[in-house]
């Protein structure tokens, strides 16, 4: 049984900050503007300019509402904006020194924040003073400047307020508001998407469907949380219950990864249809494309009616099960034949024979390789075309394969296990020959179990873009289009899922 990811949706700006550096993800894209708050802000900095005079304002909103990712991203959705967070460590007494200290001439559109004090303790001479010292300071030129301290707690908040406006009444705060702008967030309607892409910034793309999250089946989650954070939360224990209850259901059994490898006789047009098909650089099948499928409703084969009644486990299923689609190239699979082929498969060949050496050699540059052996990189990002007369032994070799593949997945597991054998990688490799595990009744193409436990079954389907070869093999229809891998790859996929009753 493989250990399945939980969800992971940072719930704290600071978290998601370092998660966005881990992941190179793009913060833009998955912090959403708030446009009230962005607005007042706007507001509070005419205001400063306008009347040539410093303000001071609380934004009080509920723990994990989302005020510390506002301020903390405001610059990237204002552009008039320029933040200087002031940490907590500093007293009271001594913020405003601190400015001092921070700003020769002020800039237009400087902003202080006072963070980490949602809930402070405070001292009514303290606050006064401080109160005093800033009535002092927005009267300087040095002055010029927006003061935000986002705040949780309301009595806290209303206390600060009504110190402030007995001190310097609107010399420290706007008149309208007395010093509290009530934050409330991005309203409910956009929680989901702003969970979906934070999931698919940190997951390789994946997003809330591929664990098993879909609309439907987070709606209560989603009416029961008030702010993003509480959303987040719960998402990310529906997350580990989900994968208990895989867990349970799978108990003692092998889960595999699927991989998909797709014969053809052209390298380019077998690199866009997995190009199509794929997201991402691993390869890994493109879950929203399949999911679109289910949903397009044109269609009642019935392996789509039996995947649309799992139309909520489908993305789940497919990531859990590491559903991948490799090309599997003319120069490998003609080389593994000529080297690992029976002799009944290799006299329709012209060259009917090759060495092993050459064959080991092109199944090393074959990506499924270089993902097996976990030394995917540089070596599987270009595809080598295959020359002409290449071309033409593939399609030798895929007329057979319309009759019987078994000889030639054969030839494909001779190769790829001495090659794995020559990389110094322990691994058995059986072809069509057993079953998953003691409760399956499902023989893949190729079984590899590799020695750190994994198991990955290959699925070989030898495709053809319909050329012919004059005087010998006719033109025919394609089989190597993006609907015809598309529609293997969920028939493929189902008899696993069916097979471990999931």
């Amino acid at each position: 049984m493989t250990n399945l990811k939980n969800l992971r949706l940072p719930k704290r700006f600071e978290n998601l900050q370092q998660a966005a550096e881990d992941f190179q993800a793009d913060l833009t894209q998955i912090v959403r503007k708030v446009p009230d708050a962005t607005a007042r802000v706007e507001q509070l900095i005419r205001q400063v300019s306008g009347s040539e005079m410093g303000r001071f304002e609380m934004v009080l909103g509920p723990s994990g509402s989302g005020k510390t990712t506002f301020l903390s991203t405001l610059q990237r959705f204002y552009s008039g904006a320029h933040v200087t967070p002031l940490p907590d460590s500093l007293a009271l007494d001594e913020i405003v020194p601190e400015i001092q200290r921070l700003v020769s001439t002020p800039i237009d559109g400087q902003i202080f924040v006072l963070l980490d004090r949602d809930n402070p303790e405070l001292d009514p001479d303290s606050v006064r003073r401080f109160f005093e010292a800033l009535r002092r300071l927005f009267r300087t030129r040095q002055g010029r400047i927006l003061i935000l301290w986002p705040i949780t707690d309301e009595n806290s908040a209303n206390a600060l307020a009504s110190s402030a406006w007995n001190v310097g009444s609107d010399s420290i705060v706007d008149a309208s508001l007395r010093g509290v702008f009530h934050f409330r967030g991005i309203p409910k309607e956009q929680y989901f998407d702003v969970a979906d892409i934070t999931a698919r910034s940190l997951n390789s793309g994946q997003g809330l469907e591929a664990f098993g999250l879909g609309k439907a089946v987070i709606a209560p989650d989603l009416q029961e949380s008030n702010t993003l954070s509480q959303f987040f939360g719960r998402l990310e224990a529906r997350s580990q219950e989900l994968n208990n209850q895989f867990g349970d259901t799978l108990k003692e059994r092998k889960v595999p990864s699927i991989w998909i490898l797709v014969g053809g006789d052209d390298t380019r047009e077998l690199s866009l249809t997995t190009a199509t098909l794929t997201q991402g650089t691993e390869k890994r099948v493109d879950i929203d494309r399949m999911i679109d499928v289910l949903d397009s409703g044109d269609s009642t084969t019935g392996y789509l009616g039996d995947w649309r009644a799992r139309r909520d486990q489908i993305a789940f299923l497919l990531r859990h099960l590491d559903v991948r689609i490799f090309e599997l190239t003319p120069n490998v699979a003609v080389s593994a034949i000529r080297a690992y082929g029976d002799p009944a498969i290799q006299t329709a060949l012209k060259k009917k024979t090759d060495s092993a050496t050459n064959a080991i050699r092109a199944m090393g540059s074959a990506r499924f390789f270089q993902y097996l052996s976990n030394e995917s990189g540089s070596n599987a990002a270009t595809i080598r075309a295959a020359s002409p007369d290449t071309a033409d032994e593939y399609r030798r070799i895929q007329k057979l394969a319309a009759k019987d593949d078994k000889l030639l997945n054969k030839a494909l597991a001779a190769c790829l296990s001495q090659a794995l054998d020559d990389a110094g990688i322990s691994a058995s490799v059986i072809p069509e020959r057993r079953s998953l595990d003691a409760k399956s009744s499902l023989k893949p193409d190729l079984l590899v179990e590799m020695t750190d436990g994994r198991v990955v079954c290959l699925e070989p389907t030898w495709r053809t873009t319909g050329c012919g070869i004059e005087g010998e093999i006719p033109a025919q229809q394609s089989t190597m289009s993006v609907g015809h891998i598309q529609q293997y790859l969920l028939a493929k996929v189902l008899e696993y899922v069916k097979d471990m009753g999931l």
